[in-house]
């Protein structure tokens, strides 16, 4: 008797477990398809700027939105020329990472290796691709 309710208990268990890391796997696989999106848009600690990268081509444009003044939104250029020819553009090649300086991010090829250092900015002038990191 306690022999088979320990029984069904652990049934019951390694049940639930299975559910709850089959779950984890389709989360998991959901994400994986997305990464094939043409443009991704990646958070700023400003929490009214992010960056949003083309994932073909590693052109990214910085976006602010506003909350009460339709002037304070706008989309400019860090990079308006693609980094890679077109017939070799693809979904998902470029991605970005964030540093510890708000500012800065770094902008990986995932298919060559090839990083770069991108600086956003309220300043015209200092926004873009600071150089590629060799």
């Amino acid at each position: 008797m306690m022999l088979t309710r320990f029984v069904k208990k652990g049934s019951l268990l390694l049940v639930l477990s299975l559910v709850f890391v089959s779950s984890f796997f389709v989360g998991c696989s959901a994400e994986v398809q997305n990464s094939n999106s043409v443009y991704e848009l990646y958070p700023t600690t400003n929490m009214y700027n992010f960056l949003k990268l083309n994932t073909s081509d590693g052109r990214i444009t910085q976006v602010q939105y506003g909350i009460n003044n339709d002037g304070a939104r706008f989309e400019c250029s860090l990079n308006s020329l693609p980094l890679v020819d077109v017939s070799q553009a693809q979904n998902g090649r470029f991605k970005l990472y964030p540093t510890q300086n708000m500012y800065t991010f770094l902008l990986l090829d995932t298919i060559n290796g090839r990083t770069w250092q991108v600086q956003w900015s309220f300043d015209e002038d200092r926004r873009g691709i600071i150089g590629e990191i060799k």
